[in-house]
């Protein structure tokens, strides 16, 4: 015996799934994308305060690592 929460119940009339799929497309993410020229160039960045921070000082090594916290952030926002 199918439990009853296992149970998907009748199928979905024609006008429910043009509904169900117009809810599914505004709930998609369509905003801008992140040009990969910033992303990049945020990577340099991110290197270069990273490499300052290990050489020069160590307020620069904690600047490096949120600019890099930010450039991983901008890769998963370009990739998703």
């Amino acid at each position: 015996m199918i439990p009853a929460a296992a149970d998907p119940g009748p199928p979905l009339s024609a006008r429910e799934r043009r509904r169900l799929r117009g809810l599914e497309r505004r709930l998609r993410p369509t905003g801008p994308r992140v040009p990969l020229v910033l992303c990049l160039g945020l990577d340099a960045v991110a290197l270069a305060l990273v490499a300052a921070g290990i050489f020069l000082a160590l307020p620069w090594l904690f600047a490096g690592c949120v600019a890099v916290n930010l450039a991983v952030c901008l890769h998963l926002e370009r990739g998703g």
